[in-house]
């Protein structure tokens, strides 16, 4: 602008420039045109948990190649005010992206500033002037409105947003529900969420995991029995946990693990609305909505006899099938921080997440889901003894991440060195080609690092 280069003072303001942005609590971002950060502010460092000699220098291209930045660099175009999901930050912001030309008008830099949805909100509402353009994008960022209950289950997602929005839906309904998805994903949190959004949530919740009971067990578990009804048995009798959950939920875990013989009797509860305790006579009418969970392919066991198709018709009334962790990529920098901000608090220190670690937690497989990310966190702050949690505090699995297809891998040898194969070229990239690094991560010697980089015939460029 002309009043900028004709104030005299304007070089002597531009020094002051870092120390400005740094008093923002926005995280502001610049990158070159070749898509390395060449500068970020303390509010980055606030927002990210990464001190900003772990980012600068580092090319974003390779790990974040959908950036906005990235956009706006390849464009050329300037976003303005635009809610997105960031993978650095692991959560949506509100952010404008502005190209910086030289006087050519070539692009020689993209600066980035963003906020959180809820104060970007705040600041729309509390400007006395803003457009009808601007009140249609807040309404538009407030539609999805789900039930306080639902609040336990952490994510922003797509699909599990749509997940928790017809778990919402026909939570205030009466219809049993049935909750598909695979270990660790958070089947018990949808079900209690159900429960506390329902009718019935002034009742009790009664949750049993049905392969946690031994078989000889189970029926007493879930009926109970009467004084003397068998050796053993106690003198005041037992309460079922059918009984237990009169007038609320019975939320009924790994509902494929039961026996025929109790999946007939469950049939009889299911149809009748009545039970009756072992050694007892008397029929007790129990009023209760149930909720199951599996893991296991019911369709597949009904066909094979392993699971009467008339209980599983039941059950399967509302399926709702909680997408796992791997199809949620968007959700694992939000549950990193949240369990990390946990683990802070119960075990009384203070800490971050390197740029790296969140990278290799995003670039994980996640066999365990949820219930694996949570332990991998907790073990990651117990072992640090910093304030950064870098990938070498990561406890994953890496050879969950193998995906053999090839049948001569099934060979033990040939298993063998294809998994040290996978594992060091996983190293390599998780490096970045360091080979200090790389050594580093496989807690093997110089030596033999190099050795099995020349058996495998593995490049170092």
């Amino acid at each position: 602008m002309p009043y900028r280069q004709e104030n005299k003072y304007w070089h002597i303001i531009t020094q002051y420039l870092g120390t400005i942005l740094d008093m923002l609590n926005d995280p502001v971002i610049i990158i070159d045109k070749d898509g390395t950060i060449i500068y970020v502010n303390e509010g980055y460092e606030l927002q990210v948990g990464v001190k900003r000699e772990h980012v600068l220098g580092r090319n974003i291209k390779k790990s974040y190649p959908n950036d906005k930045l990235l956009e706006t660099l390849r464009t050329g175009e300037a976003i303005q005010k635009e809610e997105h999901y960031n993978d650095t930050l692991g959560y949506n912001i509100v952010a404008s992206f502005l190209p910086i030309k030289d006087q050519n008008g070539q692009i020689i830099a993209v600066a980035g500033i963003g906020t959180t949805p809820p104060v970007y909100k705040l600041n729309v509402r509390l400007s006395p002037i803003h457009s009808g353009k601007q009140e249609r994008a807040s309404q538009k960022i407030t539609k999805k409105n789900l039930p306080a209950s639902f609040n336990s289950i952490i994510g922003e997602s797509p699909k599990l947003i749509n997940c928790l929005g017809l778990a919402a839906q026909v939570a205030k309904s009466e219809a049993t529900v049935m909750l598909r998805g695979e270990t660790g994903v958070g089947k018990e949190l949808f079900a209690r969420a159900i429960h506390n959004t329902s009718e019935r949530c002034k009742y009790p919740f009664i949750a049993v995991n049905c392969a946690a009971i031994p078989e000889n067990l189970i029926e007493s578990e879930l009926f109970g029995y009467t004084a003397g009804a068998f050796t053993g048995a106690r003198s005041s009798g037992k309460t079922g946990k059918i009984e237990m959950a009169h007038k609320g939920t019975l939320f009924l875990d790994e509902i494929g693990d039961l026996s025929q013989n109790t999946q007939v009797k469950l049939l009889r509860f299911t149809q009748e609305r009545y039970i009756e305790k072992i050694g007892g006579n008397e029929q007790i009418p129990i009023d209760v909505r149930i909720v199951t969970a599996t893991n296991k392919n019911l369709e597949q066991m009904v066909q094979q006899g392993e699971f009467r198709n008339d209980l599983y018709y039941r059950l399967n009334v509302i399926p709702i099938h909680i997408p796992p962790l791997k199809e949620r990529p968007e959700d694992i920098g939000i549950l990193a921080h949240y369990f990390l901000d946990y683990y802070e608090k119960k075990y009384n220190k203070k800490m971050c997440f390197s740029l790296e670690a969140i990278e290799y937690l995003q670039d994980y497989y996640w066999p365990g889901n949820i219930r694996e990310l949570k332990n991998i966190i907790e073990h990651a702050v117990i072992i640090c003894s910093g304030d950064t949690v870098s990938s070498n505090h990561l406890n994953l699995n890496l050879t969950n991440q193998l995906n053999i297809q090839d049948s001569s891998i099934l060979d033990l040898n040939h298993a063998i060195e294809y998994t040290e194969k996978t594992i060091i070229q996983k190293a390599l990239e998780k490096s970045y080609n360091n080979k200090s690094k790389a050594i580093k991560y496989l807690g093997i010697s110089r030596g033999a690092f190099y050795s099995k980089i020349k058996k495998y015939k593995l490049t170092l460029d």
